[in-house]
């Protein structure tokens, strides 16, 4: 009946299973039971080390550059000015091409304005009305030199092209705002 009552541990299977861990209900010899305690005390000083390392980053004041939702709102800030600096240069390019085409019709206007005032000089062959009409023509050259009416620059208003970033607050069932500030349901624990 003396072995009925042994009882084997769990770890090394010798029938000295003197003690039960109340944590994982293991019958140890003490051996074992020596050994368990020294691994437990282990994975202490592993939950020590974490609970300091996050004190430590609790305690750090926030920088303008320490965290990674700081970062990720610069990299969109880059990405967004590098795009506008694209979309920039290629209207810029694309007016310059019709500033140029503009341009050499103005030209074209102009050597015909020009043909009929030299011809008028040349003639003496003008009244008043010709005079308005000529200076009204060279007005309107300078016009659309200076502003021209066949393309224009507009935004797109109904399909912004940079992509708006907001921040989200997401209210989790342990914290709740009041007043303005956060309030945790802690339950009486010190960092």
């Amino acid at each position: 009946m003396a072995t009925a009552l042994n009882v084997q541990c769990t770890k090394c299977a010798k029938s000295a299973g003197i003690a039960t861990c109340n944590g994982c209900l293991a019958k140890l010899c003490r051996r074992c039971f020596n050994d368990h305690r020294q691994d437990l005390l282990k994975e202490f000083d592993n939950v020590v080390y974490a609970h300091d390392i996050l004190k430590q980053k609790l305690e750090t004041p926030n920088k303008n550059d320490s965290h990674r939702l700081l970062k990720q709102i610069d990299e969109w800030k880059k990405d967004s000015v590098d795009k506008i600096n694209q979309l920039a240069e290629q209207c810029r390019t694309d007016v310059i091409i019709l500033l140029d085409k503009n341009k050499d019709e103005l030209i074209d206007r102009f050597r015909k304005i020009s043909n009929r005032v030299h011809k008028g000089r040349d003639d003496e062959d003008y009244v008043e009305r010709d005079l308005s009409k000529w200076m009204a023509d060279l007005k309107e050259l300078t016009d659309e030199l200076i502003k021209p009416s066949n393309f224009r620059i507009e935004e797109d208003k109904q399909s912004p092209w940079i992509q708006k970033i907001r921040v989200r607050e997401d209210i989790h069932d342990q914290a709740k705002v009041k007043d303005g500030k956060w309030w945790f349901n802690f339950v009486n624990k010190q960092i």
